[in-house]
């Protein structure tokens, strides 16, 4: 019981941390969303003294500013995008499987998995959309 409250605690953390991070950098697209937000991340680590933290934001940040280009991250997306497609077909094979075979569970399972699927690749397809 206490696990389970302990990991809605930090999970209800981790989600504010990006939602107020991304309405900082909400009005950027690309790269500079992206250091935007790494920078976000440094002033948080910094705030509660975390330097191995701080040190491997701002190695992180250098790397953005010196080799990001919006070009390249609309590369990598549209490969997540791809990969994401990939998974989908994955899960709705062995959620067919699950269904022939009668096995509820997995049945549950996968229908779950195709849903977090589809929320990634649609979260990414927006993503994609925004980098200008």
């Amino acid at each position: 019981m206490k696990l389970l409250l302990k990991s809605s605690i930090l999970s209800l953390c981790v989600l504010s941390f990006h939602s107020f991070a991304g309405s900082q950098c909400g009005d950027l697209s690309g790269c500079e969303r992206k250091s935007c937000e790494i920078e976000y991340q440094i002033d948080k680590a910094k705030e509660y003294g975390n330097q191995h933290k701080v040190d491997g934001l701002t190695k992180a940040l250098k790397e953005v500013k010196a080799n990001c280009t919006n070009d390249g991250l609309k590369d990598k997306i549209a490969e997540k995008i791809e990969s994401s497609e990939e998974a989908l077909a994955e899960y709705r094979e062995d959620l067919e499987e699950a269904k022939q075979s009668g096995k509820t569970q997995k049945v549950k399972k996968y229908q779950r998995k195709i849903e977090d699927e589809i929320a990634e690749r649609d979260r990414l397809v927006e993503e994609l959309a925004e980098i200008q």
